[in-house]
């Protein structure tokens, strides 16, 4: 874990005649193994004058004065020039704002095209912002907030990953205690918080008479170097019986010990969450508060929590928006979905959705949900959920759900108004599955069956049955005629030799024979071979096969070094995991005798990735991977066959086939994706395979359905990656955090 010691700087001013003492009170955090923690927050009691104030990072200097404490607020609004300026897609402003509130940033050409823009709660002082462009021109930047504008002009000359504006962080800046009174000897009271591996901590408290300036040390609850033990399961749960004024927010905590206390933050930003309501001393299950004095039409933000030991677990922040004067309010609508057979002879109580297509007929929108957003969140006062579109209560409203069953897309559709609930979508589905029965004939000449003559090759339909289950029993003739019939045939092999028909070819190349049916027609069988490149991992004694695309050697394989290997559930942002894909086990030697080992290698951590690779290859870094992509894109390898020579992996990637292998993949009905005539994937030799990740809680996903692999470069917190969908055209450039579990692909160096 990278940690930083974060100092809290309290000066305590006595005024005596023109003179004037300062004390100052410095925080050092650290764990029970003595190593330095994070300082987010701390927390300030005065008992004596009663008060309390948290300070959170990185508003982390306060001061208070003797019986007069004021506020300390920037006198201007304004925009910092973005440094660099000229800049290469990629540059950052800062913003100072004189008071809280809620602050847009938009940006603009000279010609008022918006490209990017943003709207965030932001407190007094100044804030930095990460600007990305992707065209080089002259951009103009306006924030505003409370009527107030300041620009600035920008210059782009070159390109960015995208259009976007990502908000950085506050810039250290004093501020004064409010609302208490100070006065040397007080009895004052500190508590620290940080956030280590996802959960918030809670130091020991430290109370004490403050005279004079010291340094203090705030000790938590949790030691670095141990293996992390149970912990409290918290989850925050919808909010419900929401007014104008009041709702009731809800939580539920879990765990085997006895808990200290649970209770929620709340506030009217998820930089805000300071009101903190304790509900019970003894949880159990499900609590709950009725919150009152709300605002009307005011969004709020909240969270649950619990208390073992001393240290605080969070769950996660949900929302909810009190009514209107008008009386409107939020709409929640929740999707679910069975199935039944024809003539519903059959029921299932389960089928799973993949996507609903939400259509507003009164305002003419339409969107689509994804799996897993099933929830439909409609807010009148602020549209920024998950639907995006004006909308009102009682609109006319289309949905339309789609379920992959069996491998046929199934549709299912209903009409109504615009109110919460929920809809249960009833698919038709097959009790069983259509049976073919294929009969395939080969001739050189016409070939005559059953009394009908073909002349050419095809599949014909000679029978159709129904059983008494309405399942159909199909019969294909499968004519193939012709004197000439061309195969290809692709071999990547390790060893040094290859045999094809009794000839032994030793060098890679291409290479044709032609062959004789029993039917006396010509086939001819070009074969493209590539042999002898080989390589042997010495740690383990593992053989990769290598593949040469451009000017770059890979490893035409996954990686399958595993010094060690964890339960799903066993997951770090810090230290190495190394996953087998549904293996729950600890034993190296089991996990190696799986099939997905075999098959798929071995899932790693990002901190497993950085170092896996043996000696003389590498984790290849993102801008190799694009080097790849543009290399296949400009060489033959997008399969609508377009040739693109621009040097941008974005504008024409249609090589998702050309990497994927060539079989093992879900199937698609989608031209030019690897789902779709799987053997005619794999083009480039890259040899991809479904094998799927290690994702959050400890869940193995996706086998079959994608594969993805790590980069060595740095995104924010995140790693960027690549990954192939069965049902996707295009490879996927996206980024992930450390704790998730990808393959690996080594490069040479």
């Amino acid at each position: 874990m990278r940690t930083t010691l974060l100092t809290l700087l309290i000066t305590l001013i006595s005024l005596c005649g023109l003179m004037a003492q300062n004390i100052t009170v410095s925080f050092t955090g650290k764990s029970q193994d003595n190593a330095y923690m994070r300082l987010d927050s701390i927390k300030v009691y005065d008992l004596s004058q009663q008060w309390e104030r948290t300070l959170t990072y990185p508003d982390t200097v306060m001061i208070a004065i003797l019986n007069s404490i004021e506020s300390q607020e920037s006198a201007d609004f304004s925009v910092s020039q973005n440094t660099p300026n000229p800049f290469n897609g990629r540059t950052e402003v800062a913003i100072s704002i004189p008071y809280d509130g809620t602050t847009t940033i938009q940006i603009s050409d000279i010609n008022g095209k918006i490209h990017a823009q943003s709207t965030q709660n932001l407190n007094a002082g100044t804030h930095k912002f990460d600007i990305n462009l992707a065209a080089p021109q002259t951009y103009i930047l306006s924030a505003s907030i409370n009527g107030k504008t300041s620009s600035i002009k920008m210059i782009n000359t070159g390109k960015g990953c995208a259009n976007s504006i990502s908000y950085l962080g506050q810039t250290l800046q004093q501020k004064l205690i409010v609302n208490g009174l100070f006065e040397l000897g007080d009895d004052m009271k500190y508590i620290g918080y940080t956030a280590y591996g996802g959960i918030l901590y809670a130091s020991y408290s430290v109370t004490q008479r403050q005279y004079s300036s010291e340094d203090i040390t705030l000790v938590f609850p949790i030691s670095i170097n141990t293996t992390p033990v149970e912990t409290p399961d918290v989850s925050t749960l919808p909010a419900t019986d929401i007014s104008q004024t009041t709702a009731t927010i809800h939580g539920r905590a879990t765990f085997s010990a006895p808990l200290q206390a649970t209770g929620f933050y709340y506030g009217t930003s998820t930089n805000n969450m300071s009101n903190n309501i304790t509900t019970t001393q003894s949880p159990s299950g499900t609590f709950s508060y009725l919150l009152s004095g709300l605002e009307q039409g005011t969004t709020y933000f909240y969270r649950a929590y619990t208390i073992h030991n001393d240290v605080i677990y969070t769950g996660e922040i949900k929302s909810f928006t009190t009514d209107s004067p008008n009386g409107n309010h939020d709409i929640t609508i929740t999707f679910t979905s069975r199935g039944h057979s024809t003539n519903y002879q059959y029921l299932y109580l389960y089928i799973p959705l993949d996507s609903i297509k939400v259509q507003n007929q009164t305002r003419n929108w339409e969107q689509t949900l994804i799996f897993p957003d099933t929830i439909m969140n409609v807010d009148f006062g602020n549209t920024k959920l998950n639907i995006n579109g004006n909308a009102s209560s009682g609109d006319r409203m289309i949905y339309t759900g789609y379920t992959s069953y069996r491998g046929t897309i199934y549709s299912e559709q209903t009409q109504r108004s615009l109110y919460s609930g929920t809809i249960e979508f009833m698919f038709e589905v097959p009790f069983c599955d259509d049976k073919y029965t294929h009969i395939e004939i080969n001739d050189c000449e016409p070939i005559t069956y059953n009394g009908i003559t073909y002349t050419q090759t095809g599949h014909y339909e000679i029978g159709h049955y129904q059983t008494t289950y309405h399942c159909d029993s199909i019969i294909i003739l499968d004519v193939n005629i012709g004197d000439y019939i061309f195969n290809e045939v692709r071999i990547s092999t390790c060893d040094e030799s290859y045999t094809l028909n009794g000839i032994t070819y030793t060098e890679s190349g291409s290479y044709q024979q032609t062959l004789t049916s029993v039917h006396g027609c010509d086939s001819v069988v070009s074969l493209i071979l590539s042999i002898g490149n080989g390589f042997t991992d010495e740690r383990d004694g593992n053989t990769y096969c290598t593949i040469t695309i451009g000017n770059q050697v890979w490893m035409g394989e996954n990686l399958r070094y595993l010094p060690s290997v964890n339960r799903g559930t066993d997951e770090s942002w810090s230290e190495s995991r190394y996953y087998v894909y549904d293996y729950q086990g600890t034993n190296v030697d089991e996990a190696k005798d799986t099939y997905n080992y075999a098959e798929y290698g071995v899932l790693y951590n990002f901190i497993a990735a950085q170092t896996a690779c043996p000696a003389g290859w590498h984790l290849p870094s993102d801008s190799e991977w694009t080097e790849l992509e543009i290399y296949l894109e400009n060489n033959g390898h997008n399969f609508d066959g377009y040739v693109d020579t621009d040097n941008d992996r974005e504008t024409h990637n249609v090589i998702a086939k050309a990497l994927a292998s060539t079989y093992n993949w879900s199937t698609s009905d989608i031209e030019n994706t690897p789902g779709l005539l799987q053997e005619k994937n794999n083009s480039s030799g890259f040899n991809g395979k479904p094998a799927g990740w290690k994702t959050l809680n400890g869940r193995f996903a996706y086998i079959n359905e994608n594969g993805t692999w790590w980069s060595s470069t740095q995104y924010s917190n995140h790693h960027w990656d690549r990954y192939i969908h069965f049902t996707r055209t295009y490879v996927t450039r996206s980024h992930n955090e450390n704790h998730i579990g990808m393959s690996i692909r080594c490069i040479q160096d």
